[in-house]
């Protein structure tokens, strides 16, 4: 840790601004997706949902999410939390490409949570690339 002092400026350009805004897709009739910029140059996916399962619409909105992501590179990886209890979830995140590391004690009050992420290239070749 450094003793160096930052101008509030440069505080607010490197340490909130590239974390504050949100990002969403909202499709009325499908659903819709939120993210935001996180720390290490990933992506934190913090909510998805979908008004009609089974309709691929969850692909739909994780593809926009990812057109989007690409327009303003780099990402390393684009990852999430949930909560262990939410069973059907470890089944839909790895459909959409994402690995699963289960059971963790944080970040939720409500218990154990798993962690859904997979590498920003990764995701992009499933979604953009077409492979």
């Amino acid at each position: 840790m450094s003793d160096e002092f930052i101008p509030k400026e440069d505080f607010l350009k490197k340490y909130i601004e590239p974390f504050t805004p949100l990002h969403y897709v909202y499709w009325p009739d499908k659903g819709f997706i939120v993210w935001r910029a996180s720390t290490g140059e990933n992506a934190e996916l913090l909510h998805i949902h979908t008004f009609v399962r089974g309709k691929g619409y969850s692909k739909e909105l994780v593809k926009e999410m990812m057109r989007q992501l690409a327009e303003k590179p780099p990402y390393y990886s684009v990852f999430g939390f949930a909560l262990s209890s939410r069973e059907a979830l470890k089944e839909v995140y790895p459909k959409l490409g994402f690995n699963i590391t289960p059971d963790i004690e944080a970040p939720y009050k409500g218990g154990p949570s798993f962690i859904f992420w997979q590498s920003f290239e990764e995701l992009k070749k499933k979604y953009l690339d077409g492979k």
